[in-house]
Formats: C-alpha cells, sequence, structure tokens
C-alpha cells in the first residue's frame, strides 16, 4: 500500500465518519508436519497467539500480543524467538523488488556488487560460511597439491 501517514489507513466514509483506529490482527500457532501425509499436520499445545497493531488517527501505533499492549520490541522479540526472520523482511516483497531481481546478474562481477547468487545466500544465511569455506577451499587446495607431490 502506498501512503504517506499510517491514518490514512482508516476507513473514511459518509456512513462511518466516526471511526478512529484502524488495525490488523494475524494468528499464530506452531505445528508439526507429517512427513507421510503432506496434508496432514499437528498443532502444538498451547503454542497458539496473536500479533496486533492498532492505528489511530494521529497516526500512532499501539501493539499486542494475546490482546495485551507490549511495546514493538517485545513483538519483535517473540517473533523472532518463533523463527520468524525481521532483519530480512523476506516474508514481504515490495512493489518492484521481484522485477529488480530478476534483472540481477547470476554472481556478482566485484565484492561491492550484489548478484543473484549472493542474495539467495544472504536470504537463507548461508553468507555466513563464504570466509570459512574460502579457507576450506585453500586447505583443500593444498591437501591436492601434497597428494599429487
Amino acid at each position: 500500500m502506498r501512503l504517506n501517514k499510517l491514518s490514512e489507513l482508516i476507513h473514511k466514509s459518509a456512513e462511518h465518519p466516526d471511526v478512529l483506529t484502524a488495525s490488523v490482527r494475524v494468528s499464530f500457532m506452531e505445528i508439526i508436519d507429517h512427513e507421510d501425509d503432506p496434508d496432514y499436520f499437528e498443532v502444538v499445545p498451547n503454542s497458539y497467539f496473536t500479533v496486533a497493531r492498532q492505528v489511530s488517527r494521529s497516526s500512532t501505533s499501539k501493539y499486542f500480543v494475546n490482546n495485551v499492549v507490549v511495546d514493538y520490541r517485545d513483538v519483535c522479540e517473540l517473533l523472532k524467538n518463533k523463527g520468524i526472520d525481521l532483519d530480512h523482511n523476506r516474508f514481504l516483497i515490495l512493489q518492484g523488488e521481484v522485477e529488480q531481481i530478476s534483472l540481477m546478474k547470476p554472481k556478482a562481477q566485484n565484492p561491492n556488487e550484489t548478484g543473484l547468487l549472493e542474495y539467495l545466500e544472504d536470504i537463507i544465511g548461508s553468507n555466513k560460511y563464504v570466509d570459512e569455506i574460502e579457507t576450506l577451499e585453500r586447505v583443500l587446495e593444498e591437501c591436492n597439491e601434497r597428494k599429487i607431490e
């Protein structure tokens, strides 16, 4: 959505002129997938929770976990602890980003660029192993040279 202020999310009409807030609530639960049947899963007991955000006419926000007002950082910490990556925001693809990704070079030409490979490594987190892999490749090369000798 494109808007200048969060308050633009609040409904305005002649029928409902006094709406003061807009809100969204997302429900979560942990599940266990079953290998034998991809359509079957079990809900982990006591894992259900909700996260909500309410916006007022002054464009201020309130955050809720299970209908209790909390700080934004509490919501972030809860979601991170549940394995939701808020650092890379990969659960949301912005308008125009798909085209930008499709135009990326397969691999960066220099360390200051990002190619599709580097982009994907960043998303899945494997980029933290790049230095270690390069070090191990050098060790392997040295071992192969010694073997040939």
